[in-house]
């Protein structure tokens, strides 16, 4: 008998409990709403249940959530200055034509700027610009009985804020692909015409000057949709918002309690000398700032423990893709944590990929690993079919989740654990 087949329908179906719970009793939980707070709490709740309260703490810690997904529009902002100081050049009289094409060159060259630092690579470039608000993550701590002294520290992580509703995949599905591919477009477009009508001016040439400002027939296509896709990317809604999160990622968090309920029942199957933390992020979606104040507040210790972490995230399909890298594919993931995470879904028969993160492919698990720190994601999510189904939308409730999924999540996680990770 494999050893993950202990774990059953009963464990998934508690998982499923806490997420249809926390939707029916507090709903979307935007990062640094209340909301998202209470979210938390009773996810607080839920691991003193199996824990007591003395194993189980919160860190609060303060960050910008408006900055991350800020990048869209700030981008769109500036292809849109771009866009008016080329196709105004020569036209306002006691405007320099050399003033106009120098503003259009420069803001074209600006605009990927916050999108390829604030979202592309993480780095908190436009966050002293914007206000700041509170958010928690939810610790719960589990060793086997008699453990005096931890040598080793696994960490079993997901997160309960959600996302503001995508604005293009609500109301177009697939078309949001192609309205994505336009912004990329678009923003080439202006840049190199931003450039050729720049060169013409150096080199007195009407001709190439023509030929690099703008004319109707790029503004309706690729230029006015992609400026409109990024000021609009996102919908934020009142309060906590519109999207209830059920799979992304109440679903992880959830699971990571459903196993800690499962090891302090059977606590033979946990590693000695091992302490377990079971993690609930807040601020994933504000670009992962909860897993990043946590990996800052306990970085030596986390050295020192030689912490490995495994982060589950959106887990509506019952194959799952492992992640070799993470931040959109700009941080490598530890090729020994990536073994350990595939033998562990061979031994627990749960289907799986082993695939590269990519693009809008970045999790809690990517600050750890930035660090140097043995981390890794699991992801249960088809893309593009369920991503156009319900990713960061309204239809992001607990009705979407099955128990194959959750049931897989289990068996992986828990042979990954009782091997220590």
């Amino acid at each position: 008998m494999v050893m993950s087949e202990i774990i059953t329908n009963s464990d998934a179906s508690y998982a499923l409990s806490i997420v249809k719970k926390i939707c029916s009793e507090v709903g979307p939980g935007l990062a640094g709403s209340a909301q998202e707070s209470e979210r938390a709490d009773i996810i607080k709740k839920e691991l003193e249940s199996h824990l007591g309260r003395d194993n189980v703490a919160i860190e609060e810690f303060k960050f910008a959530p408006g900055a991350f997904l800020s990048s869209y529009p700030i981008c769109g902002l500036f292809i849109l200055f771009a866009v008016l100081s080329n196709i105004s050049m020569g036209q306002i009289l006691w405007v320099s034509p050399w003033l106009t094409s120098i503003s259009a060159l420069a803001f074209s060259l600006m605009a990927p700027f916050p999108f390829i630092f604030e979202f592309v690579l993480s780095y908190e470039l436009l966050d002293p610009l914007f206000r700041k608000k509170k958010s928690i993550n939810v610790i719960g701590t589990l060793s086997r009985p008699g453990t005096k002294t931890a040598k080793r520290l696994l960490i079993i992580s997901g997160h309960h804020d959600s996302a503001p509703e995508n604005t293009w995949l609500r109301f177009l599905g697939y078309g949001f692909f192609i309205l994505l591919v336009t912004f990329f477009i678009g923003y080439v477009s202006i840049l190199v015409m931003s450039i050729i009508q720049f060169w013409g001016l150096i080199a007195e040439n009407a001709s190439m000057v023509r030929d690099g400002t703008l004319g109707w027939l790029m503004m309706v296509y690729p230029i006015m949709p992609a400026v409109i896709f990024a000021l609009f990317f996102t919908r934020k809604g009142k309060d906590g918002g519109n999207v209830p999160g059920a799979a992304d990622n109440l679903s992880a968090s959830a699971l990571s309690v459903a196993l800690c309920r499962f090891l302090v029942k059977n606590p033979a199957y946990i590693p000695e000398n091992t302490e377990i933390r079971f993690i609930s992020f807040g601020g994933e979606e504000s670009g992962y700032r909860g897993s990043r104040r946590y990996v800052k507040r306990h970085l030596e210790e986390l050295k020192r423990l030689d912490a490995r972490m495994l982060n589950i995230e959106t887990v509506v399909h019952p194959e799952f893709v492992i992640l070799t890298s993470d931040i959109n594919g700009t941080v490598k993931n530890s090729p020994e944590i990536v073994k350990s995470v595939i033998e562990a879904a061979e031994r627990a028969g749960v289907p799986f990929k082993v695939k590269p993160a990519t693009l809008g492919t970045a999790n809690d698990s990517g600050p750890f690993s930035q660090t140097g720190l043995k981390s890794i994601t699991i992801l249960g999510f088809k893309i593009p079919q369920q991503m156009v189904a319900f990713y960061h939308q309204k239809r992001d409730k607990p009705e979407i989740l099955t128990l194959e999924p959750l049931l897989n999540a289990l068996k992986l996680t828990f042979e990954w654990v009782s091997k220590g990770g």
